[in-house]
């Protein structure tokens, strides 16, 4: 079946549960303009953390100026493989753990625009017929939806805890965002390599400038996927705010905009699953982003350990981790999960 026929069949998530991994678990937070890694290794002992510029991704090596904000330095290196090989190499420089066999890559961004079918190569989506164009949400979504519904999260203040997801745009609007004038070079750049001639042919969207902020973290995102995809590590996507509230224990979780009290509580839930593991290497978490990334790869550490990593799969549209805990995964019984 070709990948724009696939993309033409009915949307069903499975639900299943993952095998133990076997090498280390790498957390992802995506932004615009970086990446922050936190690397788990495989015996569960040790988290470190790294940050991976994107920016100037388009040009050869990094921008000093990346290197002065505590990117990972590198010697310059001739660009001749394009901005996603050149996010490869960041990647692999900054941790080598994604290319070792059995690593488990989690990352906090959808894997491609919501109609478009993830095993698209650029030349597909060129061709691909209009009406193949998807409904108004992921597969993905609703059966995450309907997970945190019957496990009936609350917060500290007993009310239900509701699941906010941004919904993924379809190809058209990041097309309109990667044309814009506003559009940053490095993300104009991932966006050609991507989508290829379709960029062009693509309707004219209203957009604003530059693009809005999730589109441009899930550009980077998309990009993410497509430069690890030829290593021999699984990568799933994930989602640090349903993490934090899978995991904290009726804690308070402020919102983000609380600044120091919002990471403090982040560091406390973070601390307390490194404990939980005997793991080293939590106490240096110093930003929200860090505290993101560390989450996605303690809490699957822990739930491999004592729970189950539950894993949600539309073909079309990729694949979802979700770290859960004993008492969390017998709730989720009755969706009979099976085993991978």
């Amino acid at each position: 079946m070709s990948a724009a026929s696939a993309s033409a069949r009915s949307q069903v998530a499975s639900l299943s549960i993952m095998a133990p991994p076997t090498g280390p678990i790498v957390g992802i937070d995506v932004g615009e303009d970086f990446l922050d890694l936190a690397v788990l290794d495989a015996t569960a002992k040790d988290l470190r953390l790294a940050r991976v510029a994107v920016t100037a991704v388009e040009r050869a090596g990094l921008a000093q100026a990346d290197i002065a904000r505590g990117c990972i330095a590198q010697r310059a290196i001739a660009n001749d493989g394009g901005a996603i090989r050149e996010l490869e190499r960041r990647l692999i420089a900054a941790a080598p753990e994604l290319g070792v066999p059995g690593a488990i890559v989690l990352i906090d961004s959808p894997r491609w625009p919501r109609d478009l079918n993830v095993a698209m190569r650029t030349d597909d989506v060129d061709a691909r017929p209009r009406s193949e164009h998807r409904g108004a949400g992921r597969a993905i979504d609703a059966c995450l939806r309907a997970i945190v519904s019957k496990l009936a999260l609350r917060k500290r203040d007993g009310s239900p805890f509701r699941l906010a997801l941004f919904p993924t745009p379809k190809f058209d609007y990041f097309a309109a965002c990667a044309r814009d004038a506003g559009c940053k070079p490095h993300l104009a750049a991932i966006a050609r390599e991507l989508f290829g001639a379709a960029l062009q042919t693509a309707p004219t969207l209203s957009a604003p400038a530059g693009g809005r902020v999730f589109t441009r973290f899930m550009l980077t995102g998309f990009a993410a996927y497509r430069a690890l995809e030829a290593r021999p590590g699984q990568c799933f996507e994930a989602y640090p705010d349903l993490a934090f509230r899978l995991w904290a224990r009726r804690a308070q979780i402020p919102s983000k905009s609380a600044g120091r009290a919002a990471l403090a509580a982040r560091q406390r839930i973070n601390r307390r699953l490194a404990e939980a593991l005997g793991c080293v290497g939590a106490g240096n978490i110093a930003t929200l982003d860090e505290a993101d990334a560390a989450v996605l790869a303690l809490s699957a550490g822990l739930a491999a350990r004592a729970g189950v990593i539950a894993v949600i799969e539309e073909r079309g549209e990729g694949r979802f981790a979700l770290a859960l805990d004993r008492d969390q995964a017998r709730r989720l019984n009755q969706c009979q999960l099976k085993a991978t």
